[in-house]
């Protein structure tokens, strides 16, 4: 769980090097009246902190973490309150992250308590609500309804098909958190895999996602390692 945290900060740090990372940088900067300098600060910040994490940390390390992530997303969401629902969770997927840093700062304090195991089902479970209920059922975007069009895998209209998939994916955070034992564990080795296969598919017509200074692409990582961390502890327990 510390290497996907890791992870998150190391790859938004190091991506700086390509070309489109820093022209997405360079735009919102500008917004805010910065100059590039403040991007290569904190890409510098952020990798010197993603090695830091890849070893034992505790809860001020993860407070930390907590304020930068929640100073990066209302600065994001003042600019654009539309990233708050964004189909790709620039902002959102925020939460399952935090949750994560949360679960690592209780499992090395406490080991793999009944809380330690809450917070990290908690965490997983709220991506399936924000991302299924947001962008898919209330804020329906164009860029979602064009990668459902453009797939060639859907017969029915995007709308309607988006919206039964949002549902569905609030359903099963729903029972990720209701279910117990094996079949949680089950419902969220499944949801792993969905973790991988639907970033996929967004990510197999604009590749360039990947590359997003925001981690559209990059957060599935924690999700999918705190997603399949809470099945194996389940399984493991049962």
């Amino acid at each position: 769980m510390r290497a996907g945290v890791a992870t998150l900060w190391l790859s938004t740090g190091l991506l700086v090097v390509t070309p489109y990372y820093r022209e997405v940088g360079h735009e919102w900067l500008s917004r805010l009246g910065l100059g590039d300098w403040a991007m290569y600060i904190c890409c510098v910040g952020e990798v010197l902190l993603g090695v830091r994490l890849l070893f034992p940390w505790g809860r001020p390390w993860a407070i930390a973490q907590g304020a930068v992530v929640l100073a990066f997303s209302v600065v994001l969401g003042t600019l654009d309150p539309l990233l708050l629902v964004h189909p790709y969770g620039m902002v959102s997927k925020n939460l399952p992250f935090l949750g994560l840093v949360a679960a690592v700062a209780l499992v090395q304090a406490e080991g793999w308590t009944p809380r330690a195991l809450w917070t990290l089902r908690a965490g997983m479970a709220v991506v399936w609500f924000t991302e299924g209920l947001l962008p898919k059922v209330v804020f329906q975007q164009p860029m979602e309804l064009a990668v459902v069009a453009n797939s060639g895998l859907v017969p029915v209209d995007p709308g309607t098909f988006l919206m039964g998939l949002g549902l569905a994916q609030a359903g099963s955070g729903a029972a990720a958190l209701l279910l117990r034992g094996r079949p949680a564990a089950t419902l969220l080795l499944l949801q792993g895999l969905a973790v991988i296969l639907l970033p996929a598919l967004v990510s197999w017509q604009d590749p360039a996602l990947w590359l997003h200074p925001f981690g559209p692409m990059t957060k599935n990582i924690p999700i999918l390692v705190g997603t399949w961390t809470a099945a194996w502890q389940l399984w493991r327990t049962s």
